[in-house]
């Protein structure tokens, strides 16, 4: 009851509070080691988050509204943080499929439909729990019907890992860009005060 409450709070709060959903994790989370691939032979493993910051989301290549409305989110939130940090600490975005059954043929292409740096890749199924757990997120493939098709239901939240390789925040949108954009800066700046302690 008290969450609930909290919930409500902040969703009540007003418009300027609400667009911004950015939740910082108490502790850090370590990201295990993983695999994803596309199409192009182009890989993504827990190697490639060193040194970067990283914004995960997961989703499928057919979906609706959910995947391509929070990508547009990506795209405006990554360009207002580019106007508050340094060239090398704008977020790489990667979105991972969780449905490889139907999207690996092309799914290299999706991410950059909304931006060129934007990339998608998919994997393994136990590839894909193993960063589904690790970042707190979720994601169902439900009954197919009498023609094979299926929906899938996933979480819409994006993680945000830093250069360590440590999960530090999530992020829920619909977000408003230049709220998230100082939102990721802060993250930033404490981060690197941590790294100096």
């Amino acid at each position: 009851m008290r969450r609930l409450i909290q919930i409500l709070a902040f969703v009540l709060a007003g418009p300027a509070v609400a667009q911004v959903q950015g939740v910082e994790l108490e502790e850090p989370v370590l990201m295990p080691a993983f695999a994803f691939s596309n199409e192009l032979e182009e890989n993504f493993t827990q190697d490639d988050l060193k040194d970067a910051w990283t914004l995960i989301m997961f989703g499928f290549l057919t979906c609706p509204d959910v995947c391509p409305f929070t990508l547009g989110n990506l795209e405006a939130a990554v360009a207002e943080t580019g106007m508050r940090v340094r060239p090398d600490n704008v977020p790489q975005v990667v979105f991972i499929s969780v449905d490889p059954e139907r999207d690996a043929p092309w799914v290299s292409e999706y991410a950059k439909f909304f931006h060129p740096d934007f990339e998608s890749f998919t994997g393994e199924r136990a590839q894909i729990n193993t960063l589904i757990e690790a970042t707190d997120s979720f994601y169902r493939l439900m009954e197919p019907d009498a023609d094979g098709y299926y929906e899938v239901q996933h979480t819409s939240s994006v993680s945000v890992i830093a250069p360590d390789g440590t999960l530090r925040a999530k992020l829920q949108p619909p977000f408003d860009p230049g709220l998230t954009a100082e939102f990721l800066a802060r993250l930033q700046i404490a981060y690197r005060k941590e790294m100096t302690q």
